[in-house]
């Protein structure tokens, strides 16, 4: 019995581990199975794929610095950010993973019904410096559909707003990092302004709804070292790997 008891005591870790799977699998699979079955248009409404580029959307110019937010800022963001909050602050990582499934489930149902395309410049025709080669990489290797919401966006939003409840201190940082990924989708000419507005609204909604709607797990404090070290060597491993794959 004492070991069972030892044992269920650390299961909130398996759970965690698995809740960062099941956001790989969202975020990286299921997002681009959606992206080639809505290419074309909705296989169930047959609408689409429609732009909702404005005017003032047309007028932005395409600026290979915000390509630093874009990818070298967001991904390492998003990757820290989950692994502090599953394994150094699990209390939270309930609410996180359900705000997460929800965002996702509701940007998902958005691209199968009405699939929103963005107009991108021509990848073969970008500049020839590093930050242009990756965006035109990037373009190669993302669809151009998936777009309204904009998970850059409703990440960026997800994990500003949970991180600030863990470390209120630094909230400033968070928000700044969430708000300058935000804008650089729009100048690496990845969304336009309603796909940004729209992944805003959602993951701040939602994970205000959810923060307000149930509690908090119980606090986790034994080998805190251990789980901040193996935190983060699994999240810098993680970044790297991602990060290179967009790498010319």
């Amino acid at each position: 019995m004492k070991l069972l008891g030892s044992i269920s005591k650390y299961l909130w870790f398996v759970k965690n581990t698995f809740y960062i799977i099941g956001y790989a699998v969202l975020a990286l699979f299921l997002y681009d199975i959606i992206a080639e079955i809505t290419l074309e248009g909705s296989p169930i409404t047959g609408l689409g794929p429609i732009t909702l580029a404005t005017p003032l959307d047309a007028i932005i110019p395409f600026l290979s610095a915000f390509t630093v937010f874009y990818v070298f800022i967001f991904y390492p963001f998003v990757i820290y950010s989950l692994g502090y909050l599953m394994y150094i602050r699990p209390e939270k990582a309930d609410k996180v993973f359900l705000s997460i499934l929800i965002v996702y489930i509701v940007a998902f149902l958005n691209y199968l019904l009405l699939p929103v395309k963005m107009i991108r410049p021509d990848p073969d025709k970008l500049p020839s410096d590093f930050l242009s080669r990756v965006m035109a990489k990037y373009y190669k290797e993302d669809l151009p559909v998936n777009c309204f919401p904009s998970l850059h966006a409703a990440n960026s939003t997800l994990f500003a707003y949970w991180m600030s409840k863990a470390k209120p201190r630094f909230k400033i940082l968070f928000w700044a990092i969430a708000i300058s990924v935000i804008i650089s989708t729009l100048f690496v000419r990845q969304h336009v302004m309603a796909d940004e507005v729209y992944g805003f609204l959602l993951a701040y909604l939602v994970s205000w709804l959810i923060d307000r709607g149930f509690p908090d797990g119980k606090p986790v404090k034994e080998y805190w070292l251990p789980r901040a070290i193996f935190t983060l060597v699994l999240a810098t491993a993680v970044a790297i790997f991602i990060i290179l794959g967009y790498l010319p």
